[in-house]
């Protein structure tokens, strides 16, 4: 089995924050809002990963994120397991552009209704609330086709 290492960014502004809505019917959030991320390349800090992503999904430039997190994205059906290192960042700037259309649209979405917005997937709601709750660490779990577990999908938040 290969991990692989990713990384996700809750940046915020203006009471905002910034969520991808998913385009592609074979990914397990379509048609959902959540943050912009994704995988480390060779030679690059969580950090340099983090605002490279920001830019190449969003055309928004992050300064100093700050690890808040850690999701283990667990498949068991195709053993397959991802660890993403949730950051946090008040420090953006410039415009929202959609770089890559095909695969999904930025936007704001206004955190005083973000709770109540059902394209936010229950889990990134509670793990953004805990993020600007001032959370130490969120470590959770993220498990679809668990032997035994009764349902297809679920989540936890480990500690």
């Amino acid at each position: 089995m290969t991990i692989r290492t990713r990384v996700a960014c809750i940046a915020v502004r203006d009471n905002g924050v910034v969520l991808m809505k998913k385009l592609i019917p074979s990914y397990f959030n379509f048609n959902q809002l959540t943050p912009p991320g994704g995988g480390l390349e060779l030679n690059e800090t969580l950090e340099e990963a983090c605002i490279r992503e920001m830019y190449e999904e969003t055309g928004l430039i992050v300064e100093q994120p700050v690890m808040k997190g850690v999701i283990s994205y667990i498949n068991y059906a195709n053993n397959t397991c991802a660890v993403t290192m949730l950051f946090y960042t008040n420090q953006v700037l410039g415009d929202l552009v959609t770089k890559e259309p095909e695969k999904h649209i930025p936007e704001w979405v206004d955190l005083t209704t973000i709770r109540e917005n059902k394209l936010v997937p229950e889990y990134y709601n509670a793990f953004i609330g805990m993020v600007l709750a001032g959370r130490p660490l969120v470590n959770a779990r993220l498990e679809w086709n668990k032997p035994g577990a009764g349902v297809p999908f679920g989540w936890t938040v480990v500690s």
